[in-house]
């Protein structure tokens, strides 16, 4: 069975790493097995966001457990060029 994730857009500061803003649900999902290929390829710009604190995946999933969402980054310089 194909694992699927939620895709996600963020962007962050590259001399810090942070993001800028909270990442955005795009609506689209990704094969994790693909963007672990990707992740590889261009880990600053693939990643992978883990929600793991119990009571918040109790709420989020109905149970407990890890949550996964594909996150794409765009770098604040670059939305400057």
């Amino acid at each position: 069975m194909i694992k699927m994730l939620e895709l996600y857009k963020a962007t962050a500061e590259r001399e810090t790493g942070f993001w800028v803003d909270l990442p955005v649900a795009t609506g689209q999902v990704v094969s994790r097995d693909e963007w672990l290929t990707r992740m590889k390829e261009d880990p600053e710009h693939f990643q992978i966001a883990t929600l793991t604190d119990e009571e918040l995946t109790a709420k989020l999933t109905g149970g407990g457990g890890i949550i996964e969402r594909a996150v794409f980054v765009a770098w604040s310089d670059e939305k400057l060029q």
